[in-house]
């Protein structure tokens, strides 16, 4: 049999997997089946009715009578294809048509020309150096220039050079005439500037004339003729010239865009409305020949028709039309152009029996059918099941990861799933029926009957059951959804998000029922400001529906209230959740449970009430919920009823009953009062919020003293396991039952300090707390090392105000005064006897320590908390 055991471990291991993987198969089975029921729903709600009058379709029937009243089942827009062809070649006509001016245009060809006109410089005053020179070595040599008539052929011949005899020198070779070498450099200059004309013409780059290089030859390219040519050049081109001035007639009307060009590429552009600086080539030489004959006269005549010709063939057009870049603006400007939509609204009357059928009706008709019509249900339904499904698991799945107290139990994701479908159920009956009441009453537009739907209802619903985070996560789908009911509409949207978050943050403490209204009027308040932010934007704030908008939104917020007051106690019942309302009625110390505590377990009640006082103040500093954490600490201990003799707050006849049992079986009877507390707490449906705390508030905690007993008591060989003394479990799991648990070990050991002042109550706290952290016990829930010192101030300051130093008063000369002290004189020793049996009982798990020894004192100890 024994070695069977491994086998059938292994098996049952094995089948307790297989049975966590079915749960979990199950849970996501659950979960999708649920997000597409959801899904489902959105869609059937969101598609628009499928009944609808015989419909004016095609373009034969405009002009005849339409034979019913006709109204739109949904809201839904229709391109105005006209208006928007309209609009868009209006659009295109304002655009300019486009220009190019070439500034540099006019200083390149200046450039050029100075660049010809230096070539053939450099020609003549390298030919001018040459003549200088040989001047230069005639007057060295003492030589005259020749004169001009004087003919070197007419000389006379020098002697013949006889061959030099054998042995002789030969005779050295007669020499060139240095002056005629002079006369023909001179007269060489013609043809080396005839020579290099071809590269005056490629630097200028313009036809030139041969009589006109001619006479610029003659005049020796002079910078005279240079610099008037380059002032009839630049004169000219510094105006805006077009070739021809008919290519601007159809934009005279309107005018054109001239972009400036440097290097290609354009610096700034301006608009020219007036065409009368522009100039065209005719009018461009023209000015050149004037301007000629006015700054040119005093220049011989023939020079100066060379110098203006030159001048008109330098001259060019420097504004050229851009097509490109024009038809390129017209097709932007016409992009521009938003298509054109006749906006049509649900229950509008779109044509009266009687009315003739325009071009106007047959496009909404179309539109109108397209819309309903039931061949594209399917895919409308598919469409919008998968876009609800994802967005619902999307949202869920990063609430898990990522929100810290999402909680993805099956009973928490169902209330939500169900209030969910609740509330899209009701806003799309809301829609309804301010539909219908709209036609009834139709000095109100339908819109402002809208904002009376309570769209905050659902997060206050989940705010109020759950916590703030799955109210935030709903609030999120819901929001989404509201806007896909309201049939796409991003405001309605934007007000069911604020409304929600508004209505569910004025839910964070609900200390009365009153709370629940307040917090309707305060989502109403904000209601009212968000629909005249929605007025604003309409541009239609200084109307009377304005006025409607803010009444009807005050209403919503305030019926959300009231759903919520009367749907909560339904949810409440039938997922068995606790809500503030129902820890308002467990806090009231008239409860049965509480009311036999207090006769079974007076001690116990005691102590239960100041551990209520030092949890609440601890949760309001560290921001949980206060209320939920007092009501833990009130029935924490409601299992001592069972055997109330057996701790030792109860104890008042000084009889210890742990001294007759064995340390195992009192620690047994220790561990049995948080068995037996949960047992009472679900016979009484007090909610598992309090059988939780009820099981966790001693955690795994060590039962120390009964554990030393049964060491010392241990024979020979006698093995005392540490799990055997230890609390069941398990550890806390929120920071409220935490709280339970410091409170619990901290009021319990205050009661043995002797002397609680300030400073040992504050050691005490420490001790304590460290103690708790140190073994552990708070591994598993959110408390972080800055909530453990806001609780230490807390739980310091309540016991200071318990424990606080009362003065000595003079003796009382008066009965009453002697009866008073006798009585307090009792209490004393009352508690002097009921810490020494709980010295002796510890039922805290904590070793008595002796009186004069202040709790806390250890340097150790205090530095832990960061004193």
């Amino acid at each position: 049999m024994a070695s069977d055991r491994p086998g059938r471990e292994r098996r049952l291991a094995a089948l307790l997997a297989e049975l966590r993987d079915w749960r979990a198969w199950g849970r996501s089975l659950g979960l999708w089946s649920v997000l597409f029921a959801l899904g489902l729903a959105v869609a059937i709600m969101v598609n628009p009715a499928t009944t609808s009058p015989s419909l004016p379709l095609f373009d034969e029937e405009i002009g005849r009578v339409a034979s019913a009243d006709i109204r739109a089942p949904l809201s839904f827009t229709v391109p105005d294809v006209d208006a928007t062809e309209r609009k868009r070649q209006e659009a295109a006509d304002a655009i300019l048509s486009v220009y190019d001016h070439e500034s540099e245009l006019g200083a390149q060809r200046l450039q050029r020309l100075r660049d010809a006109f230096g070539e053939m410089r450099r020609v003549i005053e390298a030919h001018h150096a040459q003549v200088v020179a040989l001047e230069a070595e005639l007057a060295a040599a003492g030589l005259e220039p020749r004169a001009p008539g004087d003919d070197p052929a007419r000389r006379p011949k020098p002697p013949r050079a006889q061959a030099p005899r054998p042995g002789e020198p030969e005779a050295p070779a007669p020499q060139a005439d240095p002056r005629a070498e002079l006369e023909r450099l001179r007269a060489s200059l013609d043809g080396l500037l005839d020579q290099s004309k071809g590269a005056f013409l490629r630097a200028l780059q313009v036809v030139v004339k041969d009589e006109d290089f001619t006479r610029l030859k003659g005049d020796g390219f002079s910078p005279v003729a240079l610099q008037a040519i380059a002032s009839l050049v630049d004169s000219c081109m510094r105006n805006m010239i077009v070739s021809s001035r008919e290519l601007l007639e159809a934009d005279r009307s309107k005018g054109i865009t001239v972009r400036i060009l440097r290097d290609g590429i354009p610096q700034q552009e301006a608009r020219v409305s007036s065409f009368v600086r522009l100039l065209d080539m005719e009018e461009a030489l023209l000015r050149v020949e004037q301007n000629a004959a006015i700054e040119l006269a005093d220049m011989p005549a023939g020079l100066r028709a060379t110098v203006v010709r030159l001048a008109e063939s330098l001259v060019a057009p420097n504004l050229f039309f851009n097509r490109d870049e024009s038809e390129r603006r017209r097709q932007q400007a016409r992009a521009n152009v938003q298509l054109l939509e006749i906006s049509i609204r649900k229950g509008e009357k779109i044509i009266r029996d009687g009315d003739l059928i325009e071009k106007r009706h047959i496009r909404v008709f179309q539109e109108m059918a397209r819309r309903t019509d039931l061949s594209s249900a399917p895919q409308l339904l598919i469409g919008m099941v998968l876009l609800v499904v994802a967005l619902l698991y999307l949202l869920q799945q990063f609430a898990r990861l990522n929100v810290r107290k999402f909680r993805t139990s099956a009973k928490d994701l169902a209330l939500m799933a169900l209030v969910m479908f609740i509330f899209l159920v009701s806003v799309k009956l809301w829609i309804w029926v301010f539909g219908a009441v709209s036609t009834l009453y139709r000095t109100i537009p339908l819109e402002s009957y809208y904002f009376a739907i309570p769209f905050a209802a659902g997060a206050m619903l989940v705010r109020f059951v759950l916590n703030s985070e799955m109210a935030l996560t709903f609030t999120a789908a819901a929001s989404f959804l509201a806007g896909v009911l309201m049939e796409g509409s991003l405001p309605y949207g934007v007000f069911c998000m604020a409304s929600s978050l508004v209505g569910a943050g004025a839910l964070r403490q609900v200390k009365q029922r009153y709370s629940l209204l307040r917090a309707g009027a305060l989502t109403g308040a904000v209601n009212v400001l968000l629909a005249l932010a929605i007025s604003m934007l309409g541009q239609d704030f200084l109307t009377l529906q304005t006025v409607w908008n803010a009444a009807f939104a005050f209403s919503g917020g305030i019926l959300a209230a009231i759903i919520v007051l009367g749907v909560a106690p339904i949810l409440e019942a039938l997922f068995g959740f606790t809500t503030d309302i129902t820890l308002l009625e467990l806090a009231n110390l008239n409860h049965p449970l509480l009311k036999e505590l207090i006769v079974q377990a007076p001690g116990s009640y005691h102590h239960s009430i100041i551990v209520g006082s030092l949890v609440e103040a601890a949760a309001e500093a560290i921001h949980c919920n206060p209320l939920l954490a007092r009501v833990m600490a009130y029935y924490h201990d409601i299992g001592k009823v069972r055997k109330p003799q057996y701790f030792s707050e109860n104890q008042r006849d000084g009889i210890n009953r742990h001294d007759k049992l064995k340390a195992s079986l009192s620690a047994s009877v220790l561990r049995a009062h948080v068995k037996d507390g949960a047992e009472l707490a679900r016979a009484s449906r007090l909610g598992q919020p309090i059988v939780e705390a009820i099981l966790q508030h001693h955690g795994t905690s060590l039962i120390k003293f009964f554990y030393q007993r049964a060491k010392d008591q241990a024979g020979p060989g006698e093995v005392i396991r540490e799990e055997d003394f230890r609390y069941a479990g398990p550890r806390p799991q929120s920071r409220e039952v935490a709280l339970v648990m410091l409170a619990d070990a901290v009021e319990a050991a205050a009661k043995s300090v002797s002397d609680p002042s300030p400073a040992r109550l504050q050691g005490l706290v420490q001790n304590i707390i460290n103690r708790i952290f140190v073994d552990g016990q708070l591994d598993e829930c959110d408390l972080t090392l800055k909530d453990l010192h806001v609780i230490a101030r807390a739980f310091h300051r309540v016991l200071t105000g318990i424990y606080h130093h009362r003065p000595d008063y003079p003796e009382a000369a008066t009965k009453e005064s002697r009866e008073r002290e006798a009585r307090e004189a009792e209490r004393m020793a009352e508690d002097l006897e009921a810490e020494l049996a709980r010295r002796e009982a510890a039922p805290a798990g904590e070793p008595a320590r002796p009186r004069g020894e202040a709790e806390g004192s250890r340097p150790e100890d205090i530095k832990r908390l960061g004193q």
